[in-house]
């Protein structure tokens, strides 16, 4: 199995935690999975060509468009799945704000939210049939930052580079 360097992965150790316990994470050194400093797009190509065999922290769109290019792979959800709640940033000064506005409010759209769902990318507002979970949701942003910080130690003490 792979694994990605990243915030992403340090959450799937956060979900892991929630759902089973540090125990459970700890006993995945056995599996010896492979630590990559790849994104994960880059990682589920690695798993499609037989290279890696899973990975417990792909995201669903990106499994998606694999597949819908012929990849022989498939999306399994956790019991707890890690998500970005999704939102549209705009430049302090943008050269056009007033585009700027437009485009993020049709990004937020019923319209916008359909394109996006068209390219793989999905729609927070959707269920998909599977628990998401927002780490971040009632936190400060120094407690976050400490969770994370303690997921992604387990996570460099339960894989290999």
């Amino acid at each position: 199995m792979g694994i990605s360097i990243g915030q992403t992965s340090d959450k799937v150790i956060g979900a892991m935690l929630k759902t089973r316990s540090e125990e459970f994470v700890k006993k995945l050194k056995a599996q010896e999975i492979k630590l990559y400093s790849i994104d994960a797009p880059a990682l589920v190509n690695n798993i499609a060509a037989g290279e890696i065999v899973a990975s417990p922290a792909i995201f669903q769109t990106h499994t998606l468009l694999a597949a819908s290019k012929g990849a022989p792979v498939e999306w399994v959800p956790m019991d707890l799945v890690p998500t970005n709640v999704g939102s549209a940033a705009i430049a302090a000064n943008p050269p056009h704000p007033h585009a700027a506005l437009l485009m993020a409010d049709f990004l937020l759209s019923a319209d916008g939210q359909q394109v996006l769902e068209k390219y793989y990318y999905g729609s927070g507002a959707k269920d998909y049939g599977f628990k998401k979970w927002r780490p971040e949701h009632g936190l400060t942003t120094d407690q976050y930052e400490k969770e994370l910080e303690r997921w992604d130690k387990l996570l460099h003490s339960i894989t290999r580079k």
